[in-house]
């Protein structure tokens, strides 16, 4: 323990009478006091090995660890003034196993007092409900509003537990500053055991650590429980590395796998171009399409007259036309990028034409000389 115990046996040899002062280090020595236990800051740094910890600690540590982890969740109190009837609605969905009932300052049960459904946020009085009694409910809800607030980080900062004792021997006033500022509903305060109620017999202003009594209190022990915000976000290095964060920019290392379809408004290289296009096996290329987009997409269709063209992934173009004006200088649909790799004529007739037509000369990227035995045709090519 942290009080040095000293070695009295000398005080009870040859039948000496113990003095007062002797009965006074024998007690301090075996009497756990104040100085034994140990604070949560003693259990964060985890060197102590000197103090205890008391039940009060050790429950609230295991009741709460999530909100030690910095979590989104927060506690809550509603009140109902003068209550008649069976049925509350809660304002917020509650955490499992969180929530505490009170009737005129009494802790109720829950299954025989009350039926609690957590999933549609009431509680049900059974029997006939409740007949003009104060009720009070605590408890603990998830917090799902995006907004941050005015911490660094959108995870805000781990809260901590904290508890302060007055001695009924020594307080005797209407207001206590606490030792730190405790966060929105989470303070409770107890006189010799009683749980007091916020706003009838003490208020405390959002934001400060001064606790004001409806009366002043004398000859009686105060206990406060309640948590602070802590002095860890996420924008620290070491939990900068653990959590990814939704709105600031981070590098993420490590393979991540996505059982759930992925969004993203745009693919970003790291040193790429940008006509790079990312692939479905995970390359990237430089085409603007896919293989899938080739066989599926539409293709380019002019007026009837002009033709058309279909552009696959790997660069190859096809394009078509019907020809109008007999033999004559012809633009194709599309201009080749490159240029085109063959061109095919035909002819439309329902009998048998001359031989040695259907030819093509002076392709270009942009045009072709087509010789076809009659006024209209047809033309196919390839190219890319």
């Amino acid at each position: 323990m942290a009080i040095t115990r000293s070695d009295f046996h000398n005080k009870f040899n040859n039948g000496d009478i113990p003095s007062h002062s002797d009965f006074v280090e024998i007690f301090d020595n075996f009497v756990n006091r104040e100085s034994d236990k140990a604070d949560f800051q003693m259990i964060e740094i985890g060197t102590d090995n000197e103090h205890y910890v008391t039940p009060a600690l050790l429950r609230s540590i295991f009741q709460n660890s999530g909100i030690l982890s910095g979590n989104c969740y927060f506690p809550y109190k509603e009140y109902r003034d003068a209550f008649t009837g069976e049925l509350i609605n809660l304002e917020y969905e509650p955490i499992e196993n969180s929530v505490k009932v009170f009737k005129n300052g009494q802790l109720l049960k829950q299954v025989e007092d009350y039926i609690l459904n957590e999933k549609q946020g009431t509680i049900f009085f059974p029997d006939g409900g409740i007949a003009d009694r104060n009720v009070e409910i605590n408890y603990w809800h998830q917090n799902k509003d995006s907004v941050s607030g005015s911490f660094e980080s959108m995870f805000g900062k781990a809260s901590i537990p904290f508890k302060e004792n007055f001695s009924g021997d020594t307080f005797n006033s209407d207001t206590i500053t606490l030792q730190k500022k405790p966060l929105k509903y989470s303070a409770r305060i107890y006189k010799n055991g009683q749980l007091l109620r916020e706003d009838k017999d003490y208020t405390i202003v959002d934001g400060s650590n001064v606790i004001t009594f409806a009366a002043p209190i004398s000859n009686r022990n105060i206990e406060v429980d309640y948590w602070y915000e802590g002095p860890i976000s996420l924008t620290d290095a070491q939990l900068n590395t653990k959590y990814v964060d939704l709105t600031t920019a981070q590098t993420i290392g490590g393979k991540k796998t996505f059982t759930e379809n992925t969004e993203s408004k745009g693919f970003i290289k790291t040193g790429g171009t940008a006509n790079q296009y990312l692939m479905a096996d995970g390359s990237v290329s430089t085409s603007a399409g896919s293989e899938y987009d080739a066989g599926h997409a539409g293709f380019g269709l002019l007026s009837f007259g002009n033709g058309g063209y279909q552009k696959f992934s790997n660069g190859l173009i096809l394009q078509w036309a019907y020809l109008i004006n007999g033999t004559n200088t012809y633009s194709f649909p599309l201009t080749w990028p490159n240029r085109a790799l063959s061109v095919t004529l035909s002819t439309v007739r329902t009998s048998s034409g001359s031989r040695g037509f259907n030819h093509v000369a002076n392709l270009t990227r942009t045009n072709y000389y087509a010789v076809i035995d009659g006024s209209t045709g047809y033309m196919f090519a390839i190219g890319y």
